[in-house]
């Protein structure tokens, strides 16, 4: 990977959380000095050991100096649960302030490039699958609203004249060790062993496009090298159901229960992304970890950790929803 001699560190916001965490040991692991930028308002599932030098401090509390050498920086920091904000829809204002904050500072000091993560739920119910880029913007909930938020200000930087290069993840359904209970797979993993019990939204026939988390850094060093779209879907091509993970999840324990919840406010039938300009960017990728495999090797982490401590999550995850 080249370099400039005068701006070489990466820095991840958000870099003790789930992707962020995971990115950055991969880029450290490859003799990137990478620095980590988390408030840890949310423990983080895995210590933030291995990620690089840290930075304990909102975005928000940025400055100018905390940057000076930095050449890319991928902007991971959000709050980012649907459910939660629809009950705190305040909160997820701070996701917008905290992009146009640090894109005014990468501005200001001449980072050269910027890698700004968003999601697939601003899409909110696509007339089209696979969703290409260019589908209209219809988000269904006050996360998805302000990710939109966030993306117009990215899309701001990406037409000033003088600004870093910007580019946005769409990022769909990642999952794999070391995801908070809030999210499907890992809140299904963490249920099964405590209470032998797989919590199901409605009637499990919404589909989502799920990728590994290896798979999804792999795509995200893979962009540092290469010229920034502005925007890109990173998803697999391909949906299935939560009733298919349940029945995975089944295969290995068939005991288990199904237990049926309330549908969320404005579900989401399906997301699926269209992956074309994600493989004309960086190509096809090779060697990715098929669902059943990826699910497997979730719930092999969960199985890894204290019964106490998995318990501890899912009563915060239930307690804050």
């Amino acid at each position: 990977m080249q370099r400039n001699t005068l701006k070489h560190r990466i820095l991840i916001t958000g870099g003790a959380g789930f992707i962020g965490g995971h990115l950055a040991r991969a880029l450290v692991a490859s003799g990137e000095e990478v620095t980590v930028l988390d408030d840890l308002r949310v423990p983080p599932m895995i210590s933030p050991e291995g990620t690089g030098k840290f930075l304990e401090k909102p975005v928000l509390e940025l400055e100018e100096s905390d940057l000076s050498d930095v050449r890319l920086v991928y902007h991971l920091a959000s709050h980012k649960s649907v459910p939660r904000s629809f009950k705190q829809p305040l909160d997820y204002l701070d996701n917008v302030d905290s992009g146009r904050h640090l894109l005014a500072l990468c501005t200001s000091v001449g980072v050269p490039k910027v890698v700004v993560g968003s999601t697939c739920e601003v899409y909110g119910q696509a007339d089209t699958l696979p969703t290409p880029e260019s589908s209209p913007l219809s988000p269904r909930s006050p996360y998805a609203a302000s990710k939109v938020g966030l993306e117009m200000v990215a899309g701001a930087h990406q037409r000033a004249s003088v600004a870093p290069e910007v580019g946005i993840v769409r990022f769909f359904n990642v999952y794999g060790p070391g995801e908070r209970p809030d999210a499907l797979v890992p809140r299904l993993c963490a249920n099964l062993l405590t209470r032998n019990e797989l919590p199901v939204e409605g009637d499990g026939e919404q589909r989502r496009d799920f990728t590994y988390i290896t798979d999804v850094v792999d795509k995200l060093v893979a962009l540092a090298n290469r010229p920034l779209p502005s925007v890109v879907n990173f998803g697999s091509g391909q949906s299935l159901s939560v009733n298919d993970v349940i029945r995975i999840l089944q295969a290995t324990s068939p005991t288990a229960e199904v237990a049926r919840k309330q549908p969320r406010p404005n579900e989401i039938t399906e997301f699926r992304a269209d992956t074309a300009l994600q493989t004309r960017q960086i190509g096809e990728r090779s060697g990715g970890i098929a669902i059943e495999e990826g699910i497997r090797l979730t719930l092999e982490w969960w199985q890894s950790r204290d019964l106490d401590d998995i318990c501890q999550r899912i009563f915060q995850e239930e307690g804050a929803d």
